[in-house]
């Protein structure tokens, strides 16, 4: 069950995920990081001062009881790191979120068949569409459990979500942004097509838009993290998210 100071904890300024995950790590859980000293956050953790000083005075816990009023008033889950339905696999990335937001079926975050599809972010060939839409369909035929994980705003990835649909999986969309921003990104309708196919939107930006740092680690760990397989059909340059893999 997550608790303020699970949400607070990411709204520390300059700590960012992996140092999140070390905190953690380091005292047993979040109520060892709150009930750790200034000293002890320097000298176990090796945090900077000023950063066990946020923790220590507990900084962030305003804005986390409004994020926490947000999800409650929008009908958003969060999945802390500590819970038992936490992806696994995931927690094997030394960065891994300590809190996915999701909206719409949560019990796919618990599947063991979950595979991506990606490329290049913006464009793709037609030989990359019909790549795609083969491996979805062999998908659905040899694993009609299987769920399909994309970054919503990358072409092929939204493509393979599509064409999931299609063949009658069921998917989840990683966004980029705090759930409360995507209806004004250009994959909005994608997100929308996910919920009405019975799929999950999750993020680990939060609601409001108030975690720090995230922005500056790749989504696309966490769909490499939580999937059993990643299919790179076509690219010039390797995917941000086969790196993970």
């Amino acid at each position: 069950m997550v608790k303020i100071e699970d949400i607070a904890l990411t709204f520390v300024s300059d700590l960012a995920p992996r140092a999140v995950v070390h905190l953690l790590d380091t005292f047993g859980g979040i109520e060892g990081v709150y009930s750790a000293s200034v000293a002890e956050l320097e000298q176990r953790a090796e945090l900077r001062a000023d950063i066990a000083t946020k923790i220590a005075t507990k900084v962030g816990w305003a804005e986390a009881e409004r994020e926490l009023r947000a999800c409650e008033a929008k009908g958003i889950k969060l999945l802390v790191s500590a819970d038992d339905g936490y992806p696994n696999q995931l927690r094997y990335i030394g960065d891994y979120p300590h809190i996915i937001y999701m909206v719409g079926d949560d019990s796919l975050i618990r599947s063991s068949m979950m595979c991506a599809v990606t490329g290049e972010r913006n464009s793709f060939s037609s030989y990359g569409e019909s790549v795609t839409a083969h491996l979805i369909e062999q998908l659905a035929e040899l694993v009609p459990e299987g769920v399909v994980v994309g970054a919503l705003e990358s072409r092929i990835d939204a493509f393979a979500l599509r064409f999931a649909h299609h063949f009658g999986l069921r998917t989840i969309g990683v966004a980029d942004v705090p759930l409360a921003q995507i209806e004004s990104q250009s994959y909005a309708h994608l997100a929308d097509e996910v919920l009405e196919h019975g799929g999950l939107i999750i993020s680990e930006r939060g609601v409001t838009g108030g975690v720090k740092d995230s922005e500056a680690v790749p989504h696309h760990r966490i769909i490499a993290g939580m999937c059993r397989g990643v299919v790179v059909v076509e690219g010039h340059q390797v995917p941000m998210m086969a790196n993970y893999a």
